[in-house]
């Protein structure tokens, strides 16, 4: 059901569009996404999301022929990837899209420019073939997923999701069909105090002692709220950075901490943040002169769809027999964004290695990758229908 060559050219030409984030400069793939589209006939718009106009989210739509009640299928992924890695971290070039041993290699190839292109040329070829969808396809690439989603933010606020049956999203999960991942709670916390000399300590406020305070508390409340989930895991708390202090004679005035929290269902953001914060009034009337402020610096809930739910099942049924059981992943994606009620069912479905996500020589097996067009082609049949 697909071309090989014109698959693999279109890997190539996204790869060769360094989308590195930061800056992000995603605008100039959505341009050539849409340049494609435009010739095959297929409406698309662009949304560009800053005033330099290098960022953007491309939207089309496949319009389903069914009735008032037909469903609505968002096929999603990202156009940006981290920094390339350097000439002395990997053999080959980031933005080259390299062929060898049947692998493609190049920063997006695994994550997930090959998920994005695969899901594009699914698109087009049900566009191509004529199928008379039961219901509305949307194809969404977005910007910024690698550092703050701010394209599926901008999305989810511009258009809405509160009429959409089911998303798709392409990172790599090696062909295995995954039906959530973690949240990711990350939390700044300063202490401030008052700095004197070190030999008189008794006239000063010292944070980092005061700190340690609030690591403990944090530590301690760990227990309270852990939870289990049988497909993601468990939930987590580290202590991942840390920062204060002036020289060895010198009170300290500052300390800095940044806590990285995973946390599975049922454990939800806001809740977590009041018990937290209650923790840590109740150590302020503890501990004299403690002075702290909490600040999130990432909010990503977790996300768990049933594997009941039509999307997975039909997405169960199209992969081999061993490989016909849900699991979940570690990192996060677009998905927590876009399902911010926690009730939209998302599918995460992808070619390449997750674990090849980020690292030098990233590559995607490209027999894997040309797989999942019909993957995803042959799911969107399923899932929507098609009219007679």
């Amino acid at each position: 059901m697909n071309n090989r060559d014109d698959a693999v050219q279109l890997l190539q030409e996204m790869v060769r569009t360094n989308t590195c984030n930061p800056p992000g400069r995603e605008h100039q793939l959505s341009l050539f996404i849409k340049s494609r589209l435009d010739r095959l006939g297929i409406d698309s718009r662009i949304d560009v999301l800053d005033e330099e106009g290098s960022r953007s989210n491309l939207e089309a739509v496949i319009k389903g022929k069914g009735d008032s009640s037909q469903r609505k299928l968002i096929l999603c992924g990202h156009l940006d990837t981290v920094a390339p890695w350097s000439d002395s971290a990997g053999k080959y070039p980031p933005h080259e899209g390299t062929i060898e041993n049947n692998r493609l290699y190049g920063r997006g190839a695994s994550d997930m420019k090959s998920g994005l292109a695969a899901m594009l040329l699914a698109f087009e070829s049900i566009h191509l073939e004529g199928t008379q969808l039961n219901g509305d396809l949307i194809f969404l690439a977005t910007a910024g997923e690698e550092v703050d989603s701010c394209g599926a933010a901008n999305y989810a606020c511009r258009v809405g999701l509160q009429n959409v049956d089911g998303v798709i999203i392409a990172e790599p999960t090696a062909g295995k069909v995954v039906v959530g991942h973690k949240g990711a709670l990350w939390l700044r916390i300063v202490v401030k105090g008052q700095s004197s000399h070190g030999s008189m300590p008794e006239l000063g406020v010292n944070a980092i002692e005061h700190m340690l305070e609030v690591v403990a508390c944090l530590k301690a409340m760990e227990d309270k709220w852990k939870a289990n989930d049988p497909i993601l895991g468990s939930s987590s708390m580290a202590i991942t950075r840390i920062h204060g202090g002036v020289q060895t004679n010198i009170t300290p005035d500052h300390c800095e901490i940044e806590v990285d929290i995973r946390t599975v269902p049922p454990i939800r953001h806001s809740e977590l943040l009041q018990k937290i914060e209650f923790e840590l009034e109740d150590l302020r009337e503890r501990i004299s002169n403690l002075n702290y402020t909490v600040t999130p610096i990432q909010d990503r809930q977790a996300i768990r769809t049933h594997e009941s739910h039509d999307l997975i099942a039909a997405a169960l049924d199209l992969v081999d027999l061993e490989s016909r059981f849900v699991q979940g992943v570690s990192y996060y994606t677009d998905g927590s964004v876009l399902n911010k009620n926690g009730d939209l069912p998302i599918l995460i479905y992808g070619p390449g290695d997750p674990k090849l996500a980020h690292q030098p020589d990233e590559w995607v097996d490209i027999d894997e990758y040309v797989r999942s067009i019909d993957f995803y082609r042959d799911l969107i049949i399923r899932f929507l229908g098609t009219t007679k």
